[in-house]
């Protein structure tokens, strides 16, 4: 009950999490569906909060979220996060509706809310199911007259502290007049009225009794100021309030003026109901002011509870008054290297207020780019020598030339046990290939590679074998760097990967229990669509250095650039190494492949980022992931949200003989001026029943060749789609003029 008196102020943690993890998405171009790519390095939080808030910081990325900063600014600055502080950041984790045991977890965590802390113990005492206990909602609902329209927007008027001093002193009554008195009955009485009002109007708890105890008597003064505040009544809270703090009899005393003050700060909220910062209001300076010097007194006389809970409301004040001093001793208190005991309340005040453009002098806000000026990182580590700067320096070089030696001498110097030493490496060996040292920057990566070990060591990995490709001195070198190993996300996989699944409600024909997590990300599968000439691909099909789910896609893919290429020595090369149901169906070059390709919307020559589609090669994707309209020879391609424009980036591949280079631009030349996909498909089906309209086959072919135009990826019009929708109409009109009675043609009644 005692700290019942806040309104939900400047924005949970969890709040200003999600408000910092909503960043662009990168999007994979073709033309539909855009799924999102699998994720390697996660750009915005860490892989594993837990590890991360034990130190283990990995690589940093410059687009982590601020929370994520200011964790790893209290770790390079030499300090360390307490337990205390740990649960705050990493906070409980979520309940997963997939697990086998998510309702019972649920089930706990709806239990340990305060709310239904208090509730249980309430039924308790009554001897009752607590399904019979009165229902209470924490917020209420607050009406507002915006531009013409009504503004309807939730205040956390109960919050879980109301609930936990409640239970408190429903104890500590209960073990003082017992559990079947008079006095308690009346005080629950009055409790049930209080938490009335929380949502609505409700109830004024009745004056106790003449015969109660002077105790009761007191707590229900109490329990009259506490409604009248949830129900709005400021003025009579504050009066109420300031009477039982003069009534040095009551348990209640010390607090009076602390929740006067309390009541004031609401009244202020409440005076001009205006949205602001994404609050209630503007909240009236002359009576946040007055509410300041009221807790400056309680702060001042009071014990240190007291004094530390009028300091916590000081510090919501000084939000709203001065933001850009309460965001510098936010900042200063979070910096460490020393723990901070308001570590939450810091926090959530330095989400809120760089989260609504407050600047501030503070060394950690200047680090997280919120200084309100532009900072030159090197400039400030020359100027401080700081482990926050040499590392923030590292990440804005360039090149590593001579106007760095500084900076990277001091980087070469800092110890393993260090968690900066990660983060530094991976800048040292990128500086290193920008400086066309890529014999160092291998031996740096690899001295990194070999001591990582453990959770959340995954993304470091991939990001440190993403710098050792492109030291390739040997193609087994390539590949063994080549597969990476994809971070859980809430999506978990592409969407044509989860169609794989065994455990999904309808069972994808071949499905997988399990996606392999070892995958390829964005410069292997460039690598492979755009640099390396097919006999580089057939080769890898038997690399060792290769799982075997990825050699297997490299297969279908190489077969089918084969087939694009009329190579015939490949498609021999490779076709033992398709997968056995396609391997068996495709036969020879000609209309056997044709029809094996319209029924296994999934086979297509390149490779993808992620997951491949080869893993559900004959599932029939809902989203249209079905055959290609990306180029041939180009495949899918990673685009830069900030230019919009394709992000091809060349891996050196110095091992590579200038004849393959060449062997491999004819071929991506070649393939490229191939139709796409569906069209190809179509094209060869249609040509084919042209020729031989006796074909056992031949209906069937056609009449999904019209499915892959309705299923297929789509293109507008204004690009190749009226090409797509001629070769639908012919398939279609060809179906229906010479095989009416077929049944395909019965499962075909229109074309797209």
């Amino acid at each position: 009950m005692v700290k019942a008196l806040r309104a939900k102020s400047i924005g949970t943690l969890a709040g200003a999490a999600a408000l910092a993890a909503a960043v662009p998405l990168l999007i994979v171009v073709a033309c539909g569906p855009d799924f999102e790519p699998e994720v390697f390095v996660p750009p915005v939080h860490p892989e594993s909060t837990a590890a991360f808030a034990s130190g283990r910081l990995g690589v940093l990325q410059p687009g982590y979220a601020r929370i994520d900063q200011v964790v790893a600014y209290r770790y390079l600055i030499g300090g360390k996060l307490s337990d205390a502080e740990k649960a705050v950041y990493v906070g409980l984790p979520a309940v997963s509706y997939n697990e086998p045991t998510w309702q019972a977890r649920h089930d706990a965590e709806e239990a340990a809310k305060p709310m239904n802390q208090w509730r249980a113990a309430r039924a308790a005492v009554l001897k009752v199911d607590v399904k019979t206990t009165p229902e209470i909602a924490q917020e209420k609902a607050l009406e507002t007259q915006r531009n013409g329209y009504v503004q309807t927007t939730d205040l956390l008027n109960c919050p879980d502290d109301a609930f936990v001093a409640a239970k408190a002193a429903l104890a500590s009554r209960t073990k003082q007049w017992g559990a079947g008195s008079a006095d308690l009955a009346d005080w629950l009485r009055g409790q049930d009225a209080v938490f009335s009002n929380c949502s609505k109007a409700g109830e004024t708890p009745q004056p106790a009794p003449a015969n109660a105890s002077a105790l009761l008597k007191m707590d229900r003064e109490y329990q009259l100021a506490a409604a009248k505040f949830y129900a709005g009544d400021y003025d009579g809270a504050i009066a109420a309030f300031e009477a039982v703090g003069k009534d040095t009899n009551s348990p209640w005393s010390p607090w009076g003026e602390y929740l006067a003050a309390r009541s004031e700060v609401r009244k202020a909220a409440m005076a001009k109901p205006q949205a602001e910062w994404g609050e209630q209001s503007q909240f009236d300076p002359e009576l946040l002011r007055k509410a300041q010097a009221r807790l400056g007194k309680v702060a001042a006389n009071g014990d240190a509870r007291m004094k530390h809970a009028a300091q916590a409301e000081l510090g919501f004040i000084e939000v709203r008054l001065d933001p850009a001093r309460r965001l510098d001793d936010s900042a200063n208190a979070l910096a460490g290297p020393a723990s901070d005991a308001d570590f939450a309340q810091h926090l959530g005040d330095l989400l809120f207020l760089t989260g609504h453009n407050v600047t501030g002098d503070a060394d950690l806000l200047r680090w997280i780019g919120h200084s309100g000026a532009k900072v030159d990182a090197a400039a400030e580590w020359r100027s401080r020598r700081t482990m926050p700067w040499l590392v923030a320096a590292l990440m804005a070089a360039k090149t590593g030339d001579g106007a760095n030696a500084d900076l990277l001498n001091a980087a070469a110097k800092v110890p393993a046990s260090s968690p900066s030493y990660v983060t530094v490496s991976y800048e040292r060996a990128r500086l290193m290939l920008a400086s066309n040292d890529p014999a160092s920057a291998r031996k740096l990566t690899t001295s990194v590679l070999s001591g990582l070990s453990g959770e959340g060591t995954d993304s470091a990995r991939n990001a440190l074998l993403g710098l050792r490709i492109q030291t390739a001195t040997s193609y087994a070198e390539f590949l063994a760097d080549a597969p990476r190993t994809t971070i859980a996300t809430d999506g978990g996989m592409s969407q044509s990967a989860g169609n794989a699944l065994c455990g999904s409600t309808q069972k994808a024909p071949g499905c997988v229990e399990k996606i392999p997590a070892l995958q390829f990300d964005w410069d292997t599968i460039e690598a492979f669509n755009r640099q390396l000439p097919l006999a580089r691909w057939v080769e890898a099909t038997k690399a060792e250095e290769l799982p075997a789910h990825l050699r297997e896609a490299i297969a279908m893919a190489a077969w089918l650039r084969a087939l694009g290429l009329n190579d015939e020595a490949t498609l021999k090369a490779t076709v033992s190494m398709l997968p056995e149901p396609l391997q068996k169906s495709v036969g020879d070059t000609g209309f056997p492949t044709t029809l094996a390709l319209l029924r296994n919307p999934g086979v297509r020559p390149f490779l993808e980022q992620g997951v491949q589609r080869s893993v559900s090669f004959r599932t029939l994707d809902s989203f249209r992931d079905n055959w290609w309209c990306s180029k041939w020879g180009d495949g899918p391609t990673e685009y830069n949200s900030a230019s919009d424009k394709p992000k091809v980036i060349a891996m050196p591949m110095s091992f590579l003989p200038a004849t393959e280079k060449t062997a491999a631009a004819d071929e991506t030349k070649r393939l490229n001026a191939l139709p796409f996909g569906v069209v190809w498909v179509g094209r060869r089906a249609i040509d084919y029943v042209k020729a031989h309209p006796d074909d056992k086959d031949a209906a069937e072919a056609l009449a999904l060749t019209v499915r892959a135009t309705r299923y297929g990826c789509y293109i507008a019009p204004e690009a190749a789609g009226a090409e797509q929708k001629a070769v639908s109409k012919e398939a279609f009109t060809i179906l229906h003029k010479q095989y009416p009675k077929s049944p395909w043609t019965a499962k075909t009644p229109y074309f797209y």
